[in-house]
């Protein structure tokens, strides 16, 4: 009887395990965006399963034919019978009612997700008409822009080092064309940005400020080759897409100046040349099994040349002509295999490759008048960074409300920190040719990661992350063991609206020291030692979100800062030197910002965008700078911004506009000046960043007309940059009238309604 129970009981545990199935997918609105938290229950088992914030899901039961209901408030209730082990898209419609708190709600970390495939966000204005994210970027509360047209990203009172600018999941150490105006992305193949202000999910580790991750297009229904053409004052550009919804897909971006074209032979050769491109690759397809591989390739350069010579014919000296070269670029690569283990267990495993070089030349030639020799110098200084990663990440669903998520990352770098070649010669066929290749010294880094982040819902209205980073870093004889808490809160209050509450600990490595012009080509990037240690950040972060009605959405989100070991250069000379130790030339600090945002969505209508106001404040403290706490550089108490987008399908004609206006920019300008010991003029500073420009405004303008001409989609864009003339200054010098040592005399220099122009054919 034992026996024949124990069979029963087997039978029925293999039917039961048989008879399970599971049903995953993805539910979005009538406009195909996510939404997150929607409730997924099986009619029969009264399992119940939760959207994501992708809006994806799965849920296992054990019928073969059962009724699922998805729910979300503000959505009419959807039942329907769905396939088991398939992928299934579900679009929910929105209830048209008087209750102005219907559309529900998202829960998921304080971050901004932008899709670029958004038209609105398109048809922003641009400076000189070149699309840029990073401009985008620039609009949110929270991250400005530093120095007047240029596409940096200062996050919450950070520098542009502790940002970490993800690509497909390889980090990027210069993201900018032309010392700055641009960025190396080509706004079309951007499908997805995620921008994580300061709370982030533990698998993101290696900065201290933000997390920025951009993601190519690959997903989107078969429709044969298309893709577009773009010119631009500066670039002609190139964008081709061939995807297979469910087998796979290959797109290409890819831009080039055009400046150089333009030039005369001779000047190309001999007084001034430009040559900047980029070029992005991507492909990737779905296996047999469900799993998918991915490819991913970006490649930028910017060229510049730049020759004048020097006569001086009242003392018949030797003319002599100097010329000066500037190069740069990145090398970027990815492969990523996402593989299906099971219904509830999904593992990512990549590599990466990143490669950033600069080099800066400066070539004097004198011709003797006398032997007609060309006596030459040349002097090279080649920096860079070659960083290799692995990277492989494990998901398991213990159940539909708990969630483990854990992984492991290496992180490889070889850092030129600089390598100084000199060289002599004589064309006149003198034997004189020297050569001397000063410091070439490469510093190598190794970063071994630990993480795990557990995910679970205690009930409806509560969910929890809690996670922790744990990385063993090594530099010569320096190893370090760093823990990173992650704690992560999210609570659904009354009328479905959203508190979200969080701390993070954030540790950085890798410095980049400001040596060169803004943009940071010439930079240098250098490694955390025993004497300079890594930078080591606190962030508590508290918001709050709710949706009004339909068409619009307010959040307010509230973060205190704490950094230590931030570093400073105080020799420029010296940190600009291959042949000496740049560790002297630096020192540390500690520093502190804390804000408020707020910001106001309008997502649907003729009309969409935002408006957003921050108030903000980030100091500095370092006893090698000042005696005393000063202003970050980029310190900007209010700002408050304001896009708007006016697009109808009816119409041939769309319009964009920003609105800037908030804080000056500061400077440090001296406050007197005297005379030393030998009789020079000295000028006398008190603190640093003593000087605020007055109040910064700007307004942008797009317009664009749309048309078909031989059946192709055209259209044109027209720009305006600061087109009510704001006198921003780019920059502010200071000197005293020749009569007085105390009358401060502040001359600004100002860029002022900049127009630009775009031609796109779609095909």
């Amino acid at each position: 009887m034992r026996l024949i129970c124990s069979i029963l009981l087997v039978n029925f545990l293999i039917a039961s395990a048989i008879a399970q199935r599971t049903t995953s997918g993805r539910v979005v609105d009538q406009k195909e965006l996510p939404i997150p938290n929607v409730k997924i229950q099986e009619s029969s088992s009264q399992n119940i399963a939760y959207t994501d914030d992708n809006g994806e899901f799965t849920l296992h039961y054990f019928t073969q034919e059962s009724k699922i209901t998805f729910s979300h408030t503000g959505y009419d209730t959807f039942r329907r019978t769905l396939p088991y082990n398939e992928n299934t898209l579900v679009f929910l419609t929105a209830q048209v009612d008087n209750n102005p708190y219907h559309l529900g709600y998202s829960v998921g970390y304080l971050d901004f997700t932008n899709k670029n495939k958004n038209k609105n966000l398109q048809n922003m204005p641009y400076f000189l008409g070149e699309s840029d994210i990073n401009r985008q970027l620039q609009m949110l509360p929270g991250i400005e822009a530093g120095t007047e047209g240029y596409s940096n990203l200062y996050v919450r009172g950070g520098d542009v080092d502790q940002n970490l600018m993800l690509y497909n999941g390889s980090p990027i150490y210069n993201y900018n064309h032309i010392f700055g105006i641009s960025s190396i992305f080509h706004n079309r193949s951007i499908n997805n940005t995620k921008v994580h202000r300061g709370i982030a999910p533990a698998k993101y580790g290696g900065r201290s400020s933000s997390v920025i991750s951009l993601e190519s297009k690959k997903t989107g229904d078969y429709s044969g080759l298309n893709g577009e053409f773009e010119m631009t004052p500066l670039n002609a550009g190139l964008y081709i897409e061939s995807i297979k919804k469910g087998k796979g897909y290959f797109t290409v971006a890819a831009r080039r100046s055009w400046i150089d074209f333009l030039l005369p032979v001779e000047s190309r050769q001999n007084n001034f040349n430009a040559n900047i491109y980029d070029i992005q690759v991507n492909f990737g397809s779905v296996l047999k099994n469900k799993d998918k591989l991915d490819f991913s390739i970006l490649n930028t350069r910017d060229l510049y040349f730049f020759a004048f010579q020097i006569e001086d014919s009242t003392t018949n000296a030797d003319p002599v002509t100097y010329g000066f070269t500037q190069k740069w670029g990145n090398l970027v690569s990815s492969v990523k295999y996402t593989q299906h283990i099971s219904s509830k267990t999904q593992a990512e495993h990549s590599i990466h490759y990143s490669g950033y070089s600069s080099t800066q030349a400066l070539k004097q030639e004198t011709f003797d008048l006398n032997s007609f020799a060309v006596p030459t110098v040349e002097r090279t200084l080649t920096r860079g960074v070659r960083d290799i990663g692995l990277h492989s990440n494990w998901t398991h669903s213990l159940s539909n409300t708990h969630t483990i998520n854990a992984g492991f990352q290496t992180q490889t770098r070889l850092i030129l920190i600089g390598k100084d070649e000199y060289q002599s010669y004589d064309f006149a066929g003198q034997d004189d040719v020297n050569r001397i290749t000063g410091n070439q010294k490469y510093d190598f880094t190794q970063e071994v990661t630990l993480y795990g982040e557990d995910k679970v819902r205690l009930n409806n209205d509560i969910t929890l992350d809690l996670g922790l980073r744990s990385t063993y870093y090594t530099y010569q004889d320096f190893n370090k063991v760093v823990l990173e808490p992650r704690l992560h809160a999210t609570v659904l209050l009354k009328n479905r609206d959203v508190f979200k509450a969080g701390y993070n600990r954030h540790n950085q490595f890798v410095n980049q020291l400001s040596v060169g012009a803004t943009g940071g080509p010439g930079n240098l990037w250098v490694p955390a030692t025993e004497l300079v240690l890594p930078q080591k950040v606190n962030v508590l972060e508290a918001g709050y979100e709710r949706k009004l009605n339909t068409d619009y959405s307010v959040s307010i989100n509230a973060y205190l800062k704490t950094m230590a070991n931030l570093t400073q250069v105080i020799d420029l000379t010296d940190a600009s030197d291959a042949d000496k130790d740049w560790q002297s030339a630096v020192t540390q600090g500690t520093g502190r910002s804390y804000g408020t945002e707020v910001l106001l969505q309008k997502s649907d209508g003729p009309f969409t965008g935002w408006i957003s106001y921050a108030y903000s404040k980030s100091t500095r403290n370092s006893e090698d700078l000042s005696d005393k706490d000063f202003l970050f550089t980029y310190d900007r108490p209010h700002m408050l911004k304001l896009y708007v987008n006016y697009t109808r399908e009816s119409s041939d004609w769309n319009f964009g506009l920003n609105y800037v206006v908030g804080s000056g920019q500061l400077f440090t300008l001296p406050i007197g000046k005297y005379r030393d010991i030998n009789g020079q003029l000295q000028l006398e500073y008190d603190e640093l960043n003593n000087y605020r420009s007055p109040i910064y405004q700007r307004v942008d303008i797009s317009i664009i007309k749309l048309k078909k001409y031989y059946g192709l989609g055209q259209e044109w864009r027209f720009y305006i940059y600061n087109a009510l003339g704001g006198r921003n200054p780019l920059f502010v010098n200071a000197d005293f009238t020749d009569n007085s040592y105390t009358q401060l005399q502040v001359n600004r220099n100002y860029l002022a309604f900049v127009p630009g122009i775009a031609y796109i054919v779609k095909f």
